[in-house]
C-alpha cells in the first residue's frame, strides 16, 4: 500500500485501497489459518516442527491492516462519503 495520508487522497482513492486492503487481508488471514492448521496436524504426525513459527510470526501484518482499514473507514466517515 502507498504511505500517501489519507487526507491526501479522494473518495475513490480511499475506497478502492479499502477494497484492495480488505481482500488481502482476508486472503492472508485465510492462508495464516491454513498453515496454522498444517503446523498443528505435522506437530501432532511427526513431531513439532519449526513451520509452527511462520503464522505467528506473519499475523502482525494482519493485524496492521485491519488498523489500515479501521483508519480509512474513519476517514470516509469524516467526509461523509461512506
Amino acid at each position: 500500500m502507498n504511505n500517501r495520508p489519507l487526507n491526501g487522497m479522494t473518495d475513490e482513492e480511499l475506497q478502492t485501497n479499502k477494497k484492495n486492503a480488505q481482500v488481502i487481508t482476508w486472503m492472508l488471514t485465510t492462508m495464516l489459518f491454513i498453515l496454522l492448521g498444517m503446523g498443528i496436524y505435522t506437530s501432532i504426525s511427526k513431531g513439532f516442527s519449526a513451520l509452527m513459527a511462520i503464522p505467528f510470526a506473519l499475523s502482525p501484518i494482519v493485524i496492521l491492516n485491519f488498523k489500515r482499514i479501521k483508519e480509512i473507514n474513519e476517514e470516509l466517515k469524516i467526509r461523509g462519503a461512506q
